[in-house]
C-alpha cells in the first residue's frame, strides 16, 4: 500500500511540473497539514462534546430507558439471550442515532466481544456479522460529524443533509438486514 501512495504522489508532482505549475505544489505542500490539523481539531472536539453527553446519558439513566424500548426489536434481529450483548448493543445504537459514531465504538467492541463468547468457531456468527451491518448502516437522526464539518467549510445550510443522509441509512439497513437473513438461511441448510 505504501507503494501505491508513493507512486500517487511522484505522479502527481510529475503531472504538476509537466503542467508547469510547480508553485501549485508548495502551496499544497505548506496548506495541506493546516487544513488536516483543523479537520482534526474539529472532529476531535465534536468527539469530546457528543461523548460528554452520552457519558450524562447513561448517569442519567437515559440510556437504560432507550435500552427498554430498543430490547423487543434486538430481540426480533437477534438469536441471542445474552443479557450483556444486548445492554452493549443498544448502547452503541444509541449512540449511533445520536451521531456518536467514534463514542460509539468502545460499546460497539464491548457487544462484539459478549457475542463471540456464545460462538466458539473461528468464525463470525450471524449475530456478529448483523450487528456489524447495523453499525455500517448505522441510522443517524443527528449526524454531528457531518454538520460540524459543513458548519467548519462555510455551508450556509449544514444540517440540510440531515433527510438524506437518514433516508439512505434506512436504506442500506433494510437491505443489509434482509440479505444477512437471506444468507444466514441459506449457509444453514
Amino acid at each position: 500500500m505504501n507503494a501505491f501512495w508513493l507512486f500517487l504522489i511522484l505522479f502527481s508532482i510529475l503531472v504538476q511540473v509537466i503542467n508547469g505549475d510547480i508553485n501549485k505544489i508548495t502551496t499544497i505542500l505548506f496548506s495541506a497539514p493546516k487544513t488536516a490539523l483543523q479537520i482534526f481539531v474539529t472532529i476531535a472536539c465534536s468527539i469530546i462534546l457528543w461523548s460528554g453527553f452520552l457519558r450524562l446519558a447513561q448517569d442519567s439513566g437515559l440510556i437504560k430507558i432507550l435500552e427498554r424500548f430498543l430490547k423487543p426489536i434486538l430481540s426480533l434481529l437477534f438469536k441471542t439471550k445474552n443479557e450483556e450483548a444486548f445492554k452493549w448493543m443498544s448502547t452503541n445504537i444509541i449512540a449511533n442515532l445520536l451521531g456518536l459514531g467514534n463514542a460509539a465504538t468502545p460499546a460497539g467492541i464491548k457487544a462484539m466481544e459478549e457475542l463471540s463468547k456464545e460462538n466458539s468457531k473461528d468464525f463470525a456468527s450471524s449475530d456478529m456479522i448483523l450487528f456489524v451491518i447495523l453499525n455500517t448502516c448505522s441510522i443517524q437522526l443527528i449526524p454531528t460529524t457531518m454538520i460540524m464539518l459543513r458548519h467548519e467549510y462555510g455551508s450556509e445550510n449544514p444540517t440540510v443533509v440531515l433527510f438524506p443522509i437518514l433516508f439512505v441509512s434506512l436504506v442500506g439497513l433494510f437491505f443489509g438486514i434482509i440479505f444477512c437473513k437471506v444468507i444466514s438461511r441459506v449457509l444453514r441448510r
